[in-house]
């Protein structure tokens, strides 16, 4: 006998829950090893971004972060770039209007914005009295 659920049979559908926990358990294993989030919209921005990625993936992440790139174009000035972390902005940087140096610049921005990081991180940890809250400081 076999039963139907919907427009699968049972098999068919525990391979597609299945299929759905695993894909779930992946994204989980890559968030938590680090992702980099491209919102970019021109040529210009997704080379800059491939360059940026290429060189953070050389970079030793050592929690689960999260960087953002973020593109925002214009006919008139070009496209500004920002890099964010946690919602604060890392490097903000305006991209020239030859493509030939893009992925040169992203580079650069990789190591700029991992300095930033690893810079706000030490200070974090020097700065961490337990008697004080941020605002006493």
């Amino acid at each position: 006998m076999r039963r139907s659920y919907g427009s699968c049979s049972m098999r068919e559908c525990s391979v597609v829950l299945l299929s759905a926990i695993v894909m779930a358990n992946a994204s989980a294993a890559t968030l938590e090893e680090g992702m980099v989030l491209g919102q970019t919209v021109t040529v210009a921005g997704q080379d800059f971004f491939q360059g940026f990625v290429a060189a953070w993936r050389e970079k030793d992440i050592s929690e689960g972060s999260l960087i953002v790139v973020r593109e925002r174009p214009s006919a008139r000035t070009g496209s500004v770039i920002w890099i964010e972390h946690r919602g604060r902005r890392l490097l903000q940087l305006s991209l020239p209007a030859s493509r030939g140096q893009l992925r040169g610049m992203g580079e650069q921005a990789a190591d700029a914005a991992w300095q930033r990081l690893t810079e706000e991180a030490l200070e974090a940890r020097l700065d961490a009295d337990q008697d004080l809250a941020r605002d006493e400081l």
